[in-house]
């Protein structure tokens, strides 16, 4: 599956940076409030990063967030490595994220998901 993700900065979608074949990645790190996606460029494995950044109410459900990210890149990553997935182009941006891959942000009217950083 090919997808384009979206800069978020500040909660707010900002331009497409790049189109990626989800069969590139290989790694994904949880921490407390991030999701980092590893993937190799070309056939050298070099742990070039997609950096999702989530935010919550309290901590519990900042980690909760990030959790939730991972299991819906995971499936993404674990569909693409079977051949089972989108026959188009997937756009990754705010809405389609926090949608996707069903983050929550209670109690206030602050996104769930801030930033993506692309290295």
């Amino acid at each position: 599956m090919i997808f384009q993700i979206t800069t978020i900065t500040t909660a707010a979608d900002t331009a497409i940076v790049n189109s990626f074949d989800m069969r590139d990645f290989f790694r994904l790190t949880n921490a407390a409030t991030t999701l980092t996606c590893s993937h190799k460029v070309g056939n050298v494995v070099n742990a070039t990063d997609i950096v999702f950044t989530c935010n919550g109410s309290t901590n519990a459900e900042k980690q909760l967030n990030v959790n939730r990210l991972q299991a819906w890149f995971g499936d993404l990553m674990a569909k693409s490595h079977l051949g089972n997935m989108h026959s188009g182009v997937y756009v990754m941006n705010l809405v389609s994220i926090i949608a996707d891959a069903g983050l929550t942000f209670t109690g206030a009217t602050t996104s769930a998901l801030t930033t993506t950083v692309v290295a």
